[in-house]
C-alpha cells in the first residue's frame, strides 16, 4: 500500500478517535447539566471488574434510598441497523439520551443515586480494559450483575443506608429485578420500559444474542414473587412491548406482588420524564389489583363485585 494511503488512514482513524472522545466528553456534561440541578454530585465507584458511573444526592443517614439503572445505552438497536449490517457496533456504549438519569433528577427522594452501566462515560473504554463484549452480548454477564450487588454495598456502607428502592430503565430492569431477588435490602421495584426477559423472542430481534451464562430476571422468580413492584410500559414502545412484560410475569406465578402499567403517549425513549412524577405516586404494594378494563358500558349503582378505581387499577376495599 502506498505511505501516502497509510497516512491517510491513519489521519481518519486519528480523527474518529478524537470524534468518540469528544462525544463522550459532551455526554459526561450532558449528564452533569441533568443532575446538577437536582443536587446529584458525580461519583465514581469501583465495583469488581468495572468502574461505575455514578450520580448521587444523599442527605438523610439511616434511611433508605433510591437507587436508578440505567440501560444498555447505544447499541445496534439503538439506530436500527442490526438487521441491514449484522456486524454493525459502536465503540462507546454511552447513551445520548441517558433516559434513567433524566427519570432520577424528577425524584424528590432524599436519598438518590444513579448508576451507570459498566463502560459507559468513558472515553475509549476499550482502551480502558472495559470489552465491547460488555454492552453487546455479555451485558448481563455474572461479573455485571455482581458489580452491581459490590456497589450497593458500597453506597450502603458509605451513607448507612438501610434499604434500597430499586428503579430499572430497558435493560436496566433486567439487573434491577435480579438485585431485588438475590438482596435482603429491597424494598420495591420499579421498571420502566424494562426489557424483563432479554431472550424474549422480540427482544432478540432488536439485540444481539446473549451469552449462555447471561443472568436473568426469570431464572429468579421464585425471588420474586413477594417482592412488591410496578412496572411501567410504554403504549408507543416499538422495542419492550407488553409481551415482554407479560412472558416475565407468566414465570412468577401467583402473586399480590406484581403489578403494571400501560402509559399512554410514551415509547421507549419519550413521554417518560414529565410523567415520572406521578407515576412515583403509583406506591408499589402488595395487594389485590385488578388492571382489566372498566366495564365499556356505564352502570348504574355499584360495580359488581364491589370495586372501586384505585391509583393502579381496580381493587376491592
Amino acid at each position: 500500500m502506498p505511505i501516502q494511503k497509510i497516512f491517510i488512514l491513519a489521519l481518519c482513524f486519528a480523527l474518529l478517535a478524537g470524534a468518540c472522545t469528544l462525544k463522550t466528553e459532551l455526554k459526561q456534561q450532558t449528564a452533569n447539566h441533568i443532575a446538577r440541578p437536582a443536587f446529584m454530585v458525580e461519583r465514581d465507584i469501583q465495583a469488581g471488574a468495572f468502574t461505575l458511573k455514578a450520580w448521587e444526592r444523599m442527605h438523610a443517614p439511616m434511611e433508605v434510598a433510591t437507587i436508578y439503572i440505567e440501560g444498555d445505552g447505544i447499541t445496534p438497536r439503538t439506530h436500527g441497523k442490526l438487521h441491514q449490517h449484522p456486524d454493525w457496533v459502536n465503540n462507546n456504549p454511552t447513551p445520548i439520551n441517558p433516559v434513567a438519569l433524566h427519570l432520577a433528577s424528577r425524584d424528590q427522594s432524599k436519598n438518590l443515586a444513579y448508576l451507570a452501566r459498566p463502560c459507559q462515560f468513558l472515553k475509549n473504554p476499550e482502551n480502558q480494559g472495559c470489552a465491547r463484549t460488555y454492552w453487546e452480548e455479555n451485558r448481563f454477564a455474572p461479573e455485571v450483575i455482581a458489580s452491581y450487588d459490590q456497589a450497593l454495598n458500597d453506597i450502603a456502607d458509605l451513607y448507612n443506608v438501610t434499604g434500597f428502592h430499586v428503579v430499572g430503565y430497558d435493560g436496566g430492569a433486567n439487573i434491577a429485578a435480579v438485585l431485588a431477588a438475590k438482596r435482603q435490602d429491597i424494598l420495591s421495584l420499579r421498571t420502566v420500559a424494562g426489557n424483563l426477559n432479554p431472550d424474549h423472542e422480540s427482544s432478540n430481534l432488536i439485540h444481539r444474542p446473549l451469552a449462555g451464562n447471561a443472568v436473568l430476571a426469570i431464572d429468579y422468580a421464585s425471588g420474586l414473587a413477594m417482592v412488591p413492584q410496578h412496572h411501567f410500559i410504554g403504549a408507543a414502545d416499538e422495542y419492550i412491548q407488553p409481551g415482554v412484560y407479560h412472558s416475565f410475569r407468566q414465570m412468577l406465578g401467583l402473586s399480590e406482588c406484581v403489578h403494571y402499567s400501560l402509559v399512554p403517549d410514551a415509547d421507549h425513549t419519550r413521554g417518560w420524564v414529565e410523567k415520572w412524577p406521578e407515576l412515583l405516586t403509583h406506591v408499589p404494594q402488595c395487594a389485590i389489583v385488578h388492571q382489566d378494563l372498566p366495564p365499556p358500558e356505564p352502570i348504574i349503582g355499584p360495580i359488581p363485585g364491589n370495586y372501586h378505581k384505585g391509583m393502579s387499577g381496580y381493587r376491592k376495599p
